[in-house]
């Protein structure tokens, strides 16, 4: 049996008094629905992150599907996803009855492959989605060139990378609207939550619609819309956590350099590779990749020792909803495949002390060796 006190997570959300205090303040001011402190914390993310508008919602995963709302994706369209990418990125494709298209990832950066991304596209295709993978941005510059010479909108799930930066400006300002997921073992936290960016000012309109239940104003409903609205509860937590966001990844870049440090020169764990155009890495995870004929014997060896992993999401092309659907398109689809059977993410956060960090690395090697 683990000893919980020497149990060292994967992940750990920094939440503490400051953010108690602000959501004990929201409850007791009576209102706890979208109010004031949604709007509050959608102008301090705007501010943050260089857009025009910031959209609150209750999730990621709405985020997306209000986003796809309001492009009008239907079932005569189709809709190019990397197989690698959690599963409600494919989702909101399904939801909308539209034709998905997998498209294949990198080795080096888990990314979504360029190649293989523009090899899917057809003239049925309406919407491309790129994901930011493990917090690491994609090279943005070639899809916004895409998008312009293809006439075709690409947005990006950038549900792990808030905070990160492409060619130091941070992730949202890109392309035409980029989502991020507030979940609770994301960089900031607000329980469940996520938000739309964008510099679009007739998407933005369409989306405050959407997520309202379809209101352009009280009880006047002009489209097909949902409840996609987070509350002043989340928000208030989601103030503080913002204010934390700088300091956090400071901290789980200095986690990074250490485990950088020690596994370079280890010939069985292959670091995560940075490419030149991230100039800052958000860090969602830290992720390793070790020989397929080894890794569940080192995450049974290290649950031993206390140490939580986890294995990434499988590739959509292998979920079992998906499965038969896509059974024939797997030779399109090898390098995400290959990819999963490899990485392993590891402990990384904000106030991972060092000899837990040690111990884990020393672990890790131990094994291997």
């Amino acid at each position: 049996m683990l000893n919980k006190k020497k149990f060292i997570p994967v992940a750990n959300p920094t939440v503490g008094i400051e953010e108690a205090n602000l959501v004990h303040k929201q409850i007791k001011s009576g209102w706890f629905s979208m109010g004031k402190k949604v709007k509050e914390f959608e102008k301090k993310v705007e501010k943050y992150i260089g857009v025009k508008h910031a959209i609150a919602v209750n999730n990621g995963t709405s985020a997306l599907d209000a986003v796809l709302t309001a492009l009008n994706i239907t079932e005569k369209d189709e809709v190019i996803v990397p197989s690698l990418t959690y599963i409600s990125t494919a989702n909101v494709v399904s939801y909308k009855k539209a034709k998905l298209i997998l498209c294949d990832s990198e080795e080096d950066t888990f990314n979504v492959s360029y190649k293989s991304l523009i090899s899917k596209i057809t003239k049925k295709t309406k919407l491309i989605i790129v994901t930011d993978l493990k917090g690491m941005p994609v090279d943005y510059d070639k899809y916004v060139e895409l998008s312009k010479k293809i006439k075709i909108p690409i947005i990006a799930d950038s549900a792990e990378s808030f905070g990160a930066e492409y060619k130091f400006r941070k992730v949202g300002s890109q392309l035409l609207a980029h989502t991020f997921s507030f979940f609770a073992n994301k960089n900031i936290t607000t329980g469940e939550g996520g938000m739309v960016v964008t510099n679009n000012d007739k998407l933005e309109k369409k989306l405050r619609i959407i997520l309202n239940q379809g209101q352009n104003r009280r009880y006047n409903h002009i489209m097909l819309g949902n409840n996609y609205r987070m509350t002043d509860i989340s928000a208030a937590m989601g103030i503080i956590q913002l204010k934390k966001l700088n300091l956090c990844l400071k901290k789980k870049n200095d986690v990074a350099k250490i485990y950088d440090k020690y596994f370079k020169n280890i010939e069985q764990v292959e670091m995560p590779y940075i490419p030149n155009y991230v100039t800052r890495h958000s860090w969602y995870n830290y992720s390793i990749k070790v020989p397929i004929q080894k890794r569940n014997k080192l995450i049974n060896f290290l649950n031993k020792k206390g140490i939580e992993t986890r294995l990434s999401f499988p590739p959509v092309h292998i979920q079992p909803y998906y499965k038969k659907k896509f059974s024939s398109k797997i030779k399109d689809l090898i390098k995400s495949h290959n990819v999963y059977k490899k990485f392993l993410d590891i402990p990384i956060w904000p106030n991972l002390n060092k000899k837990k960090q040690l111990f884990i690395i020393k672990t890790i090697i131990k094994f291997l060796s």
